[in-house]
C-alpha cells in the first residue's frame, strides 16, 4: 500500500489512519479465505467451511465493535466528560424555529392552554355573559325526580329519639346500625366513564323519606350522611299517601297482613324470625352500601355436585347485596317506607354506581357468579322501582333488563355464564324475574323473548307427564331443584297458577317435590326457595296442590326455625353456601318466610298475562 493511501482513506471515511489500516488488512484476509475455500481446501466437509466463515465472520463483527466511537462530553466540559460538545446552528434554521414556537404550541402547552381557557373568564364579557356562562356549564343531576328526601332544618327538642314500631304488636325488634372496622380505607368509584354528572348526583339514601299511609306524621332526620338506622328526632313532615301498587305487591303492605300470615301457614314465630335476619343482614351491610361477600364467607370452593367453579362467589357482592334488598322490599322495606329506609337506599345506590354502560350488574363476580349477580341485583331494582315508583330508578331498571334481553341465546331461549351461551334452568328463573319486575316498570320486553323462554322449557322437560326437568337440553336425568325451577318459570310466562300445564304434569312435579320436603338432613336453601314460590303460586289450582303447600309449608317453617342462629342469620350449611356465604343464606331463608305475603297468587285458572295475547306472540304447539 502507498505511504500515502491510508491518510487519504482515513480523511475520505471520517475514520482514523489506524482503523483504516485494519479495515483494509481485514478485506484483504476475506478474499484470502474465500480465495482457500474454493480451491486448496475445495475438498473439505461443508460443515467444516461453514465452521470457519461462521469464525470468520465473527471476528469482523468484533473489529467493527471495536471501531465504534461513542461520543461524550458535557456542555463546559471538566474531568471524566470528554472535550466539551459544540453545536452548530444555522441562521435559517434559528429563524425558523423561532417562528414555529410562536405559532404551534408543544401538546404539552396546549394541555396547559386549554386548562388555562376553562378556568379564566372570558376577556371582554360582561358580568351578566360570564354569569350566564357558567350557569350553562353546571352540571346536571344524573336522574330526573327531584330528591327523595327535601332538606329539612330539625327542630331542636330534649324528646327522646323516635322509636320505630315493630312489625308485629307486642313485640320488640332492635334494629342494630351497620358496624365496619373503624380504619376500612373508603370504597373506589366504579361508575363507568364517569361524567361531572355522576360526580356530583345526589345519592339516594341522601334523599330517603319515609313514605306513611294517607294522613299518618312521621319524623326524619334530614342530615343523614351514613346509613345509620338510629334517626334523631326532628321536626315531623307529613308525607303523602302511599302510590298505587301493582296487584302482586298489594299484601306486603295489607293492613291484615297478619291474617294473611296465618292463613298461608305462617305464624307470628315465622314472622319474628324475619325480622330477627332482617336486623341481621342491616348489621352486615358495609359502609358503603354493598354485602361484603367474601367478608361473610363466600368464595369457598367445595366441589358441589363434582364441578370446580373457581372459588365462585368471592366476589359476588353485587349478588348477595341484590338478595339482601329482595328481603327488605320483601317484607315492605323500601327506601321510602319502613323500618330499614337507609339501608335500602344505600344498597341501591351501591348497585346504581356499579351498574356498566352496557346495563351490566354483575360488577367483579366471575365467570360462574356473573349473571347470576347480574339478574339477583336487576331483579332487587326492578321490583324496588315497581313498588315506589320512584322515576330516578328507571334507567339503572332499563339498563338492567337491555343487557338480560341482549344476553338471551337467540336459538335455545335460555340464559348462562355469559352473553350468547346456550342456556340452564338454574341461570332462565332469576332472569325471568328481572324481566316480569321490568315489565311493571314499564319496560317492554319484546315478545319474542318470552317465545324463545317458551321453546327452552320445552327442551328441558322430562318425566313421564313432562312435569320434571333437567338442568341442561342435552341432560336425561331430571332433578328437583330444576323441576322447582321450571314450574315457577312456566308460572311466571304463563301468568297461570298451573302454569298451562296439564293436570298429570302438573302432578307430576309437585308428587317430586314432597318426595323430598325441606329438612335438615340435607339444606338445600335454593331448591327450597323455588319449590316454595311455585307451590304457594299453584295452591288453589286444585285440592291435591292445595294440600301439597300444607305439607311443603308445615316441613319448611319447621325447618328454618330450628336451624336459625340467635343472632338472626342462617348457618352456612347449605349445599351452595360456600359460593353465596352467610348473606346468601339469611336473605334466602327470610325469602321463604315473607311468602305469605310476598306476591299475590294468580286465582284459579287466571287469565294469560298480556305477553300471551300480543299479536306477535308465537305460541308453541301444545304440550
Amino acid at each position: 500500500m502507498p505511504a500515502d493511501l491510508a491518510p487519504c482513506l482515513a480523511s475520505l471515511l471520517n475514520l482514523p489512519t489506524f482503523w483504516v489500516v485494519v479495515w483494509v488488512g481485514l478485506l484483504a484476509a476475506t478474499i484470502a479465505i474465500v480465495w482457500l475455500l474454493r480451491t486448496r481446501l475445495r475438498e473439505i466437509k461443508s460443515w467444516q467451511k461453514c465452521a470457519i466463515l461462521s469464525l470468520w465472520v465473527h471476528v469482523l463483527l468484533a473489529c467493527l465493535t471495536a471501531a465504534v466511537r461513542i461520543v461524550t462530553g458535557s456542555a463546559d466540559g471538566g474531568p471524566g466528560y470528554g472535550p466539551p460538545i459544540q453545536v452548530a446552528l444555522l441562521p435559517s434554521e434559528l429563524e425558523a424555529i423561532a417562528t414555529s414556537d410562536q405559532t404551534a404550541p408543544t401538546p404539552f402547552e396546549q394541555a396547559a392552554l386549554d386548562a388555562e381557557a376553562f378556568e379564566a373568564e372570558p376577556e371582554g364579557e360582561s358580568a351578566a355573559d360570564a354569569a350566564k356562562a357558567n350557569k350553562e356549564e353546571t352540571p346536571a343531576e344524573p336522574l330526573e325526580a327531584p330528591p327523595l328526601l327535601a332538606k329539612t332544618e330539625p327542630t331542636p327538642t330534649e324528646s327522646e329519639p323516635a322509636q320505630p314500631s315493630p312489625l308485629g304488636e307486642g313485640e320488640d325488634d332492635v334494629v342494630v346500625a351497620p358496624t365496619e372496622p373503624a380504619d376500612e380505607p373508603p370504597p373506589p368509584n366504579t361508575t363507568p366513564n364517569a361524567t361531572p354528572a355522576d360526580e356530583v348526583a345526589k345519592p339516594l339514601i341522601a334523599a330517603t323519606p319515609a313514605v306513611a299511609a294517607a294522613g299518618e306524621t312521621v319524623v326524619v332526620d334530614s342530615e343523614t350522611s351514613a346509613p345509620s338506622l338510629v334517626r334523631d328526632a326532628g321536626s315531623p313532615v307529613s308525607l303523602p299517601a302511599r302510590p298505587q301498587l301493582p296487584a302482586p305487591y298489594a299484601a306486603r303492605f295489607a293492613a291484615n297482613r297478619a291474617e294473611l300470615v296465618a292463613a298461608g301457614g305462617g305464624n307470628t314465630q315465622t314472622e319474628g324470625a324475619v325480622r330477627a335476619a332482617l336486623n341481621w343482614l342491616a348489621a352486615a351491610q358495609s359502609k358503603d352500601g354493598r354485602w361484603d361477600a367474601k367478608r361473610h364467607g363466600a368464595g369457598r370452593e367445595y366441589y358441589v355436585l363434582g364441578q370446580d367453579r373457581q372459588g365462585a362467589g368471592a366476589r359476588a357482592d353485587t349478588g348477595v347485596s341484590g338478595l339482601a334488598l329482595l328481603a327488605f322490599i320483601g317484607a315492605g322495606h323500601t327506601h321510602r317506607e319502613g323500618l330499614y329506609q337507609p339501608n335500602v337506599g344505600s344498597g341501591i345506590e351501591f348497585l346504581r354506581r356499579t351498574q356498566q354502560s352496557d346495563g351490566n350488574l354483575g360488577g367483579d363476580a366471575g365467570l360462574f357468579a356473573h349473571m347470576y349477580c347480574h339478574s339477583m341485583a336487576s331483579f332487587a331494582v326492578s321490583e324496588t322501582m315497581a313498588m315506589t315508583g320512584d322515576q330516578r330508578l328507571a334507567p339503572l331498571v332499563r339498563g338492567a333488563a337491555r343487557y338480560t334481553i341482549a344476553a338471551q341465546h337467540p336459538t335455545d331461549g335460555g340464559w348462562r355464564y355469559r352473553p350468547g351461551d346456550t342456556g340452564d334452568t338454574s341461570q332462565l328463573g332469576w332472569q325471568l324475574m328481572v324481566l316480569r319486575s321490568a315489565e311493571r316498570c314499564e319496560v317492554a320486553v319484546p315478545a319474542v323473548i318470552w317465545t324463545r323462554v317458551d321453546r327452552f322449557l320445552r327442551q328441558v322437560e322430562r318425566g313421564q307427564s313432562g312435569g320434571l326437568a333437567v338442568y341442561r337440553p342435552e341432560e336425561a336425568r331430571p332433578t328437583r331443584t330444576m323441576t322447582a325451577e321450571a314450574l315457577y318459570c312456566r308460572q311466571l310466562v304463563t301468568g297461570r297458577a298451573d302454569g298451562e300445564l296439564t293436570p298429570a304434569a302438573l302432578r307430576e312435579a309437585i308428587d317430586s317435590l314432597l318426595a323430598e320436603p325441606p329438612s335438615t338432613a340435607q339444606v338445600n336453601l335454593y331448591y327450597w326457595y323455588y319449590a316454595t314460590l311455585a307451590l304457594h303460586r299453584a295452591q288453589h289450582v286444585t285440592p291435591e296442590a292445595g294440600d301439597a303447600w300444607r305439607r311443603w309449608n308445615d316441613s319448611l317453617t319447621r325447618t328454618l326455625l330450628a336451624m336459625q342462629n340467635k343472632d338472626g342469620s342462617w348457618p352456612e350449611t347449605c349445599i351452595w353456601s360456600g359460593y353465596g356465604g352467610r348473606v346468601f343464606t339469611t336473605a334466602l331463608g327470610a325469602l321463604c318466610l315473607e311468602v305469605y305475603y310476598r306476591y299475590v297468587p294468580p286465582e284459579e285458572q287466571a287469565s294469560p298475562t298480556d305477553v300471551a295475547t300480543q299479536p306477535d306472540w308465537q305460541a308453541m304447539p301444545p304440550r
